[in-house]
């Protein structure tokens, strides 16, 4: 299809491949269950996307996650790059700071882990993804894998949350 995806019969039923996930839909429905995208998507002419040397495209996210990213025209992909890297290092930094001065980390050190390897993934991945597209090659990290990343470190961030300050609500 001109603007990706697919349209396949597959045992006398009609399916569509989304054009931006991949997500595999029934041909009666007219968006994405997935990612909401419109069936009339497969149907666009794609835009050229802007060229840009694959260390460039690196250096930009080494610069900022997801920089790299919105230079390749993935704006989508670095803006949620961009905002997940504020949220994770932004609450690492915001823990740090709130425990200066008294006497190391203490109970919230298993969060701070959690928020400082969030970070150092997705900075490393954005840099790596970013040389990888400006190659041609597929991301390591596609955008259904970062949106489910998201979503599970969002549960464990409560999870670990839960488990550190319980102790304290209790009395303990």
């Amino acid at each position: 299809m001109p603007g990706g995806g697919a349209v396949e019969v597959e045992g006398g039923h009609a399916n569509w491949t989304c054009a931006v996930c991949g997500e595999v839909n029934p041909i009666e429905l007219s968006n994405c269950v997935v990612c909401g995208t419109s069936f009339t998507r497969l149907f666009a002419e794609p835009e050229a996307a802007p060229s840009i040397d694959a260390e460039k495209a690196a250096v930009w996210s080494v610069v900022f996650p997801g920089l790299g990213h919105w230079k390749l025209g993935r704006k989508a992909d670095g803006v949620a790059r961009m905002v997940l890297f504020i949220w994770c290092f932004g609450t690492l930094v915001l823990l740090l700071v709130s425990r200066f001065g008294k006497g190391g980390l203490g109970s919230v050190v298993a969060l701070a882990g959690l928020f400082a390897i969030a970070s150092l993934a997705l900075y490393v991945t954005s840099i790596v993804d970013a040389y990888r597209l400006a190659r041609g090659d597929r991301p390591l990290v596609t955008s259904r894998v970062l949106l489910w990343s998201s979503a599970g470190f969002v549960l464990l961030t409560v999870l670990v949350a839960t488990l550190v300050t319980l102790p304290a609500a209790r009395g303990g």
